[in-house]
């Protein structure tokens, strides 16, 4: 199974999702670090310095997914994570999902995705 790194970033205060998705992923048989809300992006890249996730995903409902995504992209680079996949999940629309995929990010997990994403996997 996975270890995995969640977070939300910036002001967003809607995790409801998030939440779910973290026990999801736990009773899955993944090892879910959840991080809470305000984050910022050196926080969620220091987190994953420490952890070593095999995967850091971000959450936004009411962020900037694409401002944020990519500060957190540099953080990342600047400890020498560039190789740790990141995924992003919420409210995305395909113009973000177009420059957030430009950053980077390996999977973008919109409103109504299934659970069979959870099912173990690499997203390299």
């Amino acid at each position: 199974m996975a270890k995995i790194l969640i977070a939300k970033v910036g002001v967003d205060a809607h995790d409801m999702g998030v939440t779910v998705v973290t026990r999801w992923l736990g009773e899955a048989g993944h090892e879910v670090r959840y991080l809470g809300l305000y984050n910022s992006p050196a926080r969620v890249a220091e987190a994953a310095r420490e952890f070593k996730p095999d995967v850091i995903g971000l959450s936004f409902h009411g962020a900037e997914p694409v401002y944020m995504s990519a500060r957190v992209v540099g953080e990342m680079k600047e400890r020498g994570l560039d190789a740790t996949p990141l995924v992003v999940g919420g409210v995305i629309t395909p113009e973000m999902a177009e420059e957030l995929k430009a950053l980077g990010v390996k999977a973008i997990f919109t409103p109504g995705t299934g659970t069979a994403c959870l099912l173990p996997r690499r997203w390299s």
